[in-house]
């Protein structure tokens, strides 16, 4: 989500219970989304945070988002949440004319559906049935209540927190928003919605989606913002969307935590250079010389002799 000056919301170092996610990614604070962007380039950080990148909304996004109010906050849930009442639509078109052949061309059913979906600004949308659905979200929900730690974890829990601090090193203010966790554990948790929720799966989605910078920042967030004096654990829920939708935990290694901890001081460092020099290069600062000259990595299938 893209940060434009005039919408941009002030908050104090601290710990809050009672901001909404809209107003928190509307926030100043430096979060997990654009430091991913930093790592790509700081070019890419810099037009990121001046809204000249957009990322479109996907209709995944607002399925995890139901998912996780389902699991995590029923009550919010049943608030926040729209089910497209496809087959209501399907029904009255046909009442109108029995012999449609395809119901959701006709204007009764573009007419009910143009109606509905203008009385659902602010929530979450999802379907009746199929991959993204209401459906799926049932099947996902009795996987977790399945499993017995599952069941344990999400019980007492603290639901999406919004951490705002100040880094001591750079004096950029940061945030995050841990989806749930168990203050006096210690304990953070990520909840991750996917296809492929197995061990490699998922190992392939911790390289694409950098959820290893994601889960230091929050880390951090909770020890800094005096949330948690350590974080002894931090763990993914990992629930499949497809049959059988397997619900499985997975631990950050403390020593893989390291590395993404020393990464993100990396990247802030490098954000304040930036920041103080009023310059945001791109690819060439991955470099190794002062010129900026990128050696060209040739892929070994472009080398083979034919």
């Amino acid at each position: 989500m893209s940060e434009p000056s005039q919408t941009i919301k002030k908050f104090e170092d601290g710990i809050y219970s009672d901001i909404t996610i809209e107003d928190y990614h509307m926030s100043k604070g430096i979060s997990a989304t654009t430091i991913k962007w930093a790592r790509e380039s700081l070019k890419h950080y810099d037009w990121y945070r001046r809204g000249l990148i957009t990322v479109e909304k996907k209709p995944h996004y607002d399925f995890g988002n139901a998912f996780e109010l389902a699991l995590l906050a029923h009550d919010e849930y049943l608030k926040r949440v729209a089910i497209v009442p496809d087959s209501e639509w399907i029904e009255e078109a046909l009442k109108v004319n029995p012999e449609l052949k395809v119901p959701r061309n006709s204007n009764v059913y573009k007419g009910l559906s143009s109606a509905w979906f203008a009385q659902q600004q602010g929530k979450y949308i999802i379907e009746e049935t199929g991959q993204q659905s209401f459906e799926t979200i049932e099947e996902m929900l009795s996987s977790c209540y399945q499993d017995k730690v599952i069941q344990a974890l999400i019980k007492n829990t603290e639901y999406q927190l919004s951490l705002y601090w100040t880094d001591p090193g750079t004096g950029l203010q940061l945030k995050t928003r841990p989806d749930f966790c168990k203050r006096k554990k210690n304990v953070i948790v990520n909840l991750k919605t996917t296809e492929d929720g197995s061990p490699e799966g998922f190992a392939r989605d911790i390289g694409k989606f950098n959820y290893g910078l994601q889960a230091a920042i929050e880390t951090r967030g909770a020890m800094a913002t005096g949330l948690m004096e350590n974080v002894d654990t931090y763990l993914w829920l990992v629930v499949e969307k497809v049959p059988p939708f397997n619900a499985s935990l997975y631990e950050f290694d403390k020593v893989d935590a390291q590395f993404f901890d020393d990464e993100l001081s990396f990247l802030l460092g490098k954000i304040k250079k930036g920041k103080d020099e009023n310059f945001w290069p791109g690819y060439s600062d991955f470099a190794d010389n002062e010129h900026g000259i990128l050696t060209a990595k040739i892929p070994l299938w472009a080398k083979r002799l034919r």
